[in-house]
């Protein structure tokens, strides 16, 4: 996609999937983070001084023509908005909350149109009266089921305190027959903690090729969540685009259109032996494939067309 009347704004467009649109989508500023201009610039940002707008990225040529900007939470930068608005005043500018709103992540608090603002999470949507979107998912990354893996698991995630719920799982996963291949990635320093988690814990990251690679040879993907989370993850996607089965505790999961108890287990709140069985009649499901029109209402054609414009 080279069209230019659509800008996407990401904090670091070499991420995930986002190379498959490097065509539209652009940093906030085209300056290191280690350099002696970015902390020029974070000392003008925090005087709120005007001149911020100087150091942001080639996004700012494409203004004067676009129809249509979408900011993600990861990549706004206060005041982007009313240059925008300066620059192309027809040009629409959206707020695009793809993590769940907490004391990290507000930029919803200082974006100036509020009716403007998106949110992947449906009770952030209710709680800060903000409008709905889901994640998207480029479509041409689909792959058809196969059988060949369908006992393998695979997560690689950040820790967020969830080292110790995932230790457990592993092993009643494992005891469940299914051969686990399970990396989090975690800044605790604690030797304790290293040595009690060791056999799940890594500090071998993967780009995301090599990460899609990884999931070749795998058929179940685990996906776990933080309390109160009901936006979905980027790994519910990719289950159901690569077509692999998923585990999660998203319990609001069950109300997606994609939802099929053959392709997705649910995780009760107590997780103990008694699940064991539930893992074993669940790997025994056949797998329900999912159709091309339903992969097309997470796309990210899908995706641009529930920004009102």
């Amino acid at each position: 996609m080279s069209d230019k009347e659509t800008i996407l704004i990401f904090q670091k467009p070499d991420l995930y999937f986002f190379p498959h649109y490097s065509a539209i989508t652009f940093k906030p500023y085209d300056i290191s983070e280690r350099s002696l201009s970015y902390i020029i610039y974070k000392l003008l940002y925090l005087c709120r001084i005007p001149l911020c707008s100087y150091f942001w990225g080639g996004w700012k040529k494409y203004i004067p023509t676009a129809k249509r900007v979408i900011i993600f939470d990861y990549g706004y930068q206060r005041g982007m908005e009313q240059y925008i608005h300066k620059k192309n005043p027809d040009c629409k500018v959206f707020l695009f909350m793809w993590n769940k709103a907490d004391a990290a992540h507000k930029n919803h608090t200082i974006f100036s149109d509020k009716s403007t603002i998106y949110s992947t999470d449906p009770g952030d949507c209710r709680f800060y009266n903000l409008k709905y979107n889901h994640i998207f998912y480029p479509i041409e990354y689909a792959q058809t089921y196969s059988e060949q893996y369908n006992n393998q698991l695979f997560f690689l995630g950040a820790d967020k305190n969830r080292a110790p719920l995932i230790k457990r799982l592993n092993d009643l996963l494992t005891q469940s027959g299914l051969d686990c291949d399970i990396r989090i990635l975690s800044k605790n320093t604690d030797s304790n903690y290293r040595k009690e988690f060791s056999d799940i814990l890594t500090s071998h990251s993967l780009s995301y090729e090599e990460y899609l690679k990884e999931l070749k040879h795998c058929g179940l993907l685990l996906d776990i969540v933080q309390n109160g989370q009901q936006a979905l993850t980027m790994r519910v996607l990719e289950s159901v685009f690569m077509s692999k089965k998923l585990i999660t505790n998203n319990q609001d999961i069950k109300n997606y259109d994609f939802y099929h108890p053959n392709n997705i287990l649910i995780l009760p709140e107590t997780i103990d032996d008694s699940l064991i069985p539930i893992i074993k009649e669940f790997l025994g499901k056949p797998f329900k494939s999912y159709d091309k029109e339903l992969l097309q209402c997470y796309d990210f054609y899908h995706w641009l067309t529930k920004f009102d414009v």
